[in-house]
């Protein structure tokens, strides 16, 4: 019933099974019949196109536009304009984006995760809030401001989200997730600490003076 209820990890679910662009379309900012709708659609979609770009995908796959209803042909012209835009890209994890196929596919499913969790969903109900009025301190962040926390939220739930993949394929020690994920091993070290501290992953043992991190598995 309105833009605002596009859910990004679906968007995620949908790249993941081969989608080469979604543009969401919703009503000018003033006419939604939210309220705020439109507003709170525009940040998930600018949200979801920066933990794309992330992970390697063109950002330019997303997009987000405005029109009435009553206006056919510039409705036409934005889709026109789009559809243009994706077959210049090509097929995803193209020439078009900067990681290819099939790595491309491993990292949405971490962009999926990511976009699903609690932390990126509170920090986009947010986003008004901060802007205007501020934190609970009072302190009012800057559109800087707040997108540089978004992507230091990105970058950190990426990184964990894919440790907790690699681990599903068995105890991984951390020098080892550090080398397949191309993340820095104080990094791992830092994400496998608070993991165990919330009781997702534990020390299975030790190999040859080496700690072997394993999942815990979680009550359904």
């Amino acid at each position: 019933m309105c833009t605002g209820r596009v859910d990004p990890a679906i968007v995620a679910r949908a790249f993941k099974k081969g989608l080469d662009g979604l543009m969401v379309v919703g009503c000018y900012f003033g006419d939604c019949h939210y309220i705020t709708g439109n507003v709170q659609a525009q940040a998930k979609m600018e949200m979801t196109r920066r933990l794309f770009k992330h992970i390697g995908v063109n950002e330019d796959r997303i997009a987000f536009r405005q029109c009435s209803s009553g206006e056919a042909a510039v409705f036409v012209e934005l889709i026109t304009e789009f559809d243009e835009k994706i077959r210049s890209l090509g097929p995803l994890g193209g020439d078009g984006d900067s990681l290819k196929a099939p790595a491309i596919f491993q990292k949405l499913e971490a962009a999926q995760e990511v976009l699903a969790g609690e932390k990126m969903r509170w920090i986009i109900g947010k986003k008004t809030e901060f802007l205007e009025s501020g934190n609970k301190y009072g302190e009012i962040f800057t559109d800087h401001e707040f997108s540089r926390a978004i992507d230091m939220i990105i970058v950190e739930e990426t990184d964990v989200q894919e440790i907790l993949i690699k681990l599903k394929d068995g105890a991984q020690s951390v020098k080892n997730l550090a080398t397949a994920l191309s993340i820095p091993s104080e990094r791992v070290f830092k994400y496998i600490t608070a993991l165990c501290r919330r009781e997702i992953v534990k020390m299975e043992k030790v190999s040859e003076r080496t700690p072997l991190y394993q999942l815990i598995p979680q009550e359904v």
